[in-house]
């Protein structure tokens, strides 16, 4: 077939039930094999069917309705996207625009007008036409009325920005026309469970200035909503479950209506429908699943300031926290590692005086952010799934702490997660070398005093304090030592930046005076990050501040820690960010 017969079986009055990407599947079987030879005819009709409409994702810089349909992030900061607005020329805006005027479907009417509509001046630095501007709202309008759709959905995103565009033209005609439209074609194909196929018309026309939308109009607008609220909050047979879901999504909608008329009870009544469908349907769930959901609840809760309620539901994701963790079971995994490798890296490590031994593994041990960013990069390209997906970080109790999102929107979280795995990894080396230092080069309590002597930032007078704690090392009474050793960690990282003349107090909220900063504040501090370097300012947060890491200090001194906590893997990494602080050395003239 050529280009002209597979545009001609969809371009009919009569043609429905299809979209713009079913032309482009059909256009796609003339590509030739070699693709340099595409002539520019079948350039122009691809590239036309194959735009994303209602593009939001702005890291593309187009600024344009249509977008690319595939982007590929290639975590470096760059990313290839197809189609992409580089390739339109002038010759090609000018093809649309005279099939767009020669064209009978509304589909492809649309299409080719929307595109000059969009592209035009970008490309050309020249307006589109009044007139190509008309013939697009009046195509999508006609897709409407007449049904060709494929899916729903798309109709109701198009006519979205079909009355933004008469909006923009102050086309009063064309948007009552819009605005007909919209409400026919909700009422039409709106499914109460199909959240998707409704709303449209709240979201566009009630509330809107610029359009003219009569009290009866809005009021049975709300009216269908508060219809439909009722009808999935309460309904529960084979023909329509209670879907807390889509109830959310007409009382959200709802609420917000009543909160700008200030009828706040009508708020409250209708957000607390949301938490009775919750209720309805967690009765049949596993802790873990009604924890989640509660949680959710409890966000929107206090989105519409229902405090009250919002703090019974956090009592009840409480009590369910122990159920939750009773659920969760380990995943492990085993790999062996010869012993002839473990005994030549630990050699290599312990070679040398004590005192070089100590200043080798501080530095060794010390995660490097950029080395962890390209693992996480090199994992992603062999299992993508686990940073495509969002985690949820529990306590032993179950109570969630901590979120992570996606790799491409939360990649600090991964980092953090990453390095919080390669340290216990690490650890079972980092108890090695320390054991082999112990035994055969000597390695004591005098031996680590002597290497953090000399560090401005630790007071003599904590000496006594970190000496108790190191005998408590030294005699494997990790539980003391950890609560002797972390504090003092802690005023050492304080004393750094009342050295270099930063401030670590703030305003108190009651009282009056100050109190100190906490210690994740300070380690965030520019001052720390330029002492301690990026590196070690991001270990120690990890460490001992972010709940996404090891968060030891907050677990410790929050009492939160439990009894198998107190062991040698974290009084390991205790004693090196320690051997860490000793790197510290006082300057003279050091420029602030």
């Amino acid at each position: 077939m050529t280009i002209e017969e597979i545009i001609e079986t969809f371009d009919t009055y009569t043609k429905t039930g299809f979209n713009e990407h079913d032309i482009s599947l059909a256009l796609k079987r003339l590509i030739p094999q070699d693709k340099t030879q595409i002539d520019d005819m079948l350039k122009a009709e691809l590239m036309a069917f194959e735009f994303s409409e209602n593009y939001h994702d702005e890291k593309t810089g187009w600024g344009t309705y249509f977008g690319p349909m595939i982007v590929w992030n290639n975590l470096d900061g760059t990313a290839i996207e197809s189609p992409s607005i580089t390739l339109i020329t002038p010759e090609m805006i000018n093809y649309w625009e005279k099939r767009a005027t020669s064209s009978v479907n509304p589909i492809i009417i649309a299409r080719y007008s929307g595109l000059v509509c969009y592209f035009k001046n970008k490309v050309t630095e020249k307006k589109p036409s009044y007139q190509i501007r008309e013939i697009y709202i009046k195509a999508i309008i006609d897709q409407a009325d007449g049904d060709f759709h494929k899916y729903e959905v798309h109709t109701f995103r198009k006519l979205a920005g079909a009355l933004q565009l008469a909006i923009s033209l102050n086309h009063n005609e064309l948007i009552k026309k819009c605005k007909d439209s919209l409400i026919n074609f909700e009422h039409k194909h709106s499914q109460d469970t199909k959240p998707g196929l409704w709303g449209h018309t709240f979201d566009n026309l009630v509330g809107n200035k610029r359009i003219n939308i009569s009290d009866d109009e809005e009021s049975n607008i709300i009216k269908e909503l508060e219809e439909k609220l009722s009808r999935l909050t309460t309904a529960n047979n084979e023909s329509q479950k209670i879907d807390p879901w889509a109830a959310e999504a007409a009382a959200e909608r709802l609420a917000l209506y009543y909160k700008k008329n200030k009828k706040y009870e009508d708020v409250k009544r209708v957000v607390l429908k949301i938490g009775i469908a919750f209720d309805k349907i967690i009765e049949d769930t596993s802790p873990i699943q009604a924890s989640i959901w509660l949680q959710h609840l409890h966000k929107l809760y206090l989105n519409f300031n229902l405090k009250e309620e919002a703090a019974k539901v956090l009592l009840r994701i409480r009590e369910l926290g122990p159920k939750s963790a009773s659920e969760l079971e380990p995943i492990s995994h085993s790999f062996e590692i010869p012993k002839e490798e473990i005994d030549k890296i630990i050699n290599k490590i312990t070679s040398g005086d004590i005192q070089e031994i100590l200043q080798r593994i501080t530095l060794l041990y010390i995660p490097i952010k950029e080395q962890v960013k390209d693992q996480i990069f090199n994992l992603y390209k062999k299992a993508p799934l686990p940073y495509i997906m969002g985690s949820q970080f529990q306590d032993e109790k179950g109570r969630v702490v901590a979120t992570i999102g996606s790799l491409e929107d939360d990649l600090e979280g991964h980092i953090i997660i990453q390095v919080s795995q390669n340290l216990s990894f690490s650890s079972f080396f980092l108890r090695s070398v320390f054991q082999e230092s112990i035994h055969k080069k000597g390695l004591c309590k005098e031996q680590i005093l002597k290497f953090i002597e000399n560090s401005p930032i630790i007071n003599n007078d904590r000496l006594e304090i970190i000496n108790r704690g190191l005998d408590a090392y030294f005699e494997d009474d990790f539980l003391i030592s950890i609560h002797l050793l972390v504090p003092q960690i802690e005023e050492a990282i304080r004393n750094i930046i009342e050295f270099m003349g930063g401030n670590v107090l703030k305003p108190s909220k009651s009282g009056g005076g100050y109190h100190l900063r906490t210690f994740d504040e300070i380690l965030r501090d520019d001052i720390i990050k330029k002492v301690l370097g990026e590196d070690t300012a991001n270990y120690f947060r990890i460490l001992f501040t972010d709940q996404r890491g090891w968060n030891i200090r907050n677990i410790v001194c929050h009492g939160m820690a439990s009894p198998n906590m107190f062991n040698y893997e974290i009084s390991d990494r205790i004693i090196h960010a320690f051997l860490c602080l000793g790197l510290i050395k006082k300057i003279r003239n050091y420029e602030k």
